[in-house]
């Protein structure tokens, strides 16, 4: 029996060779909006952990829905590793001045999106899996020490 495929109603497949720059573009625009997300929050709860917390999981939210249009591979691994790996960050940058904040916001959002989003492009889902989990779990480590 033939398949018939018709192309108006095929959908997108996930496209395996997203540019990288776009992906690291997202993560540096992310990076300001985080802290933009977290001033905003701040008005409304009295503590910059709370509210930094919240708007990393906002960020990745919104980084999840941008990734997903772009088609790239693994968006929901990309979003997870990277707001896990950047919990806290509000904490962490606290004291210093404005525009450093903001330059910390964006590289660590911008090299972590990126770092990411090229180890997802491996075909095989297990490898991947475990990679990312190793390379968060001994981030997460080394921020605590």
């Amino acid at each position: 029996m033939a398949k018939i495929i018709d192309s108006t109603i095929e959908s997108s497949s996930v496209n395996q060779s997203c540019p990288i720059w776009k992906i690291s573009a997202v993560g540096v625009i992310l990076g300001i909006l985080y802290w933009c997300l977290t001033i905003l929050i701040l008005l409304f709860v009295s503590s910059l952990d709370v509210a930094g917390n919240i708007a990393t999981i906002i960020i990745a939210v919104i980084g999840l829905i941008i990734i997903m249009n772009l088609f790239a591979a693994r968006p929901l691994l990309i979003a997870v590793a990277s707001a896990i790996l950047l919990w806290g960050l509000a904490v962490m940058t606290n004291g210093l001045a404005w525009f450093e904040i903001i330059a910390w916001n964006v590289l660590l959002y911008g090299m972590s999106y990126t770092v990411f989003a090229w180890l997802s492009r491996y075909k095989k889902a297990v490898p991947v899996l475990i990679v990312v989990t190793m390379i968060v779990i001994c981030l997460r480590v080394m921020i605590y020490l």
